[in-house]
């Protein structure tokens, strides 16, 4: 099981995590994977790096964020699967789920990026939030040496792939749900999931 020790400054890891974003090149028309070439790591080495990964048998990441909030990310064959004090908030794959958590809610982890960026594919944002949310998370970036020079343009792939078709609102009996599709707090269209996002709520709350 990696720490985040372990991952802070992992170029490879980094890589490899990041390439499972939504994200994209609009300009260009390339999604994030096809992107991260700019960073230049040897393909080999990454390959590798992989290899080795995936043959640990506990792949995934787990920790605190607070004395309320603990995080577990799974690192599955085809997938990469998000836990929020255990209760599932989403996946990065083939038929992913995303925009959990709202972009106020992510800044509460800035000061520490290896946080920060773990929880950034989870994370959904609203129109008026995209030049300051491109700015943060290329400043967040920078502080690993592999990203440092390409950090602008990897952040704005990525923020085209967090931006939301929908948008967060209070609902009374719930807290703050979303009607993004592909989102587990669309409680409308997941109803199944609406006690969990309650739970998750409150703890998000303080």
């Amino acid at each position: 099981m990696p720490t985040l020790a372990d991952i802070k400054n992992n170029a490879f890891f980094w890589h490899h995590y990041i390439s499972y974003f939504q994200g994209y090149d609009d300009k260009n028309e390339i999604n994030i994977d096809e992107a991260l070439d700019v960073i230049g790591l040897d393909q080999d080495e990454l390959s590798s790096w992989k290899e080795n990964f995936y043959r640990e048998e506990n792949r995934f990441i787990a920790g605190t964020l607070s004395e309320k909030i603990s995080f577990h990310i799974e690192f599955r064959e085809n997938e990469i699967v998000f836990f929020l004090n255990d209760i599932y908030i989403g996946n990065l794959g083939g038929h992913f789920e995303a925009w959990f958590l709202t972009w106020e809610e992510l800044l509460a982890f800035e000061k520490h990026y290896e946080l920060f960026l773990l929880l950034l594919p989870m994370t959904g944002i609203e129109p008026p939030q995209r030049d300051s949310a491109q700015q943060r998370i290329a400043d967040q970036l920078r502080n690993m040496p592999a990203f440092e020079k390409e950090a602008e343009y990897i952040a704005e792939c990525i923020v085209n792939g967090l931006m939301m078709n929908g948008h967060f609102f209070q609902q009374q009996d719930a807290g703050i749900v979303n009607d993004q599709h592909h989102s587990v707090r669309n409680i409308e269209q997941y109803p199944r999931y609406k006690a969990d996002v309650i739970t998750l709520n409150a703890a998000l709350k303080d």
